[in-house]
């Protein structure tokens, strides 16, 4: 009775264990197939004009940044989240 009981306990860990194994299996080639279809980063080209996001402080080409006016200025932006979080932000007071 007691071998019965240790060869189904063995059998549910080693369900569970294969189980495992291959959800993590699972995971790393969804990972790889992203990865792999993921859009490449455009180097900007030769010369062109970087601008910094004043959101997240990453710097993108002028020619193909976001842009948002406020108080006169031209501000840039790599995403349209960091414009929207720009904007959601009150304009700070200038000091003369």
């Amino acid at each position: 009775m007691r071998s019965r009981l240790l060869w189904i306990l063995l059998i549910f860990l080693g369900i569970g264990l294969l189980a495992l194994v291959v959800r993590l299996a699972w995971k790393f080639l969804s990972g790889l197939l992203e990865g792999a279809a993921a859009r490449r980063p455009v180097a900007p080209a030769k010369g062109a004009r970087l601008v910094r996001d004043p959101v997240c402080g990453t710097y993108v080409d002028e020619s193909r940044a976001l842009t948002a006016r406020r108080g006169g200025t031209v501000h840039h932006f790599c995403s349209d989240g960091c414009r929207a979080a720009f904007l959601a932000r009150r304009p700070r007071c200038r000091r003369s």
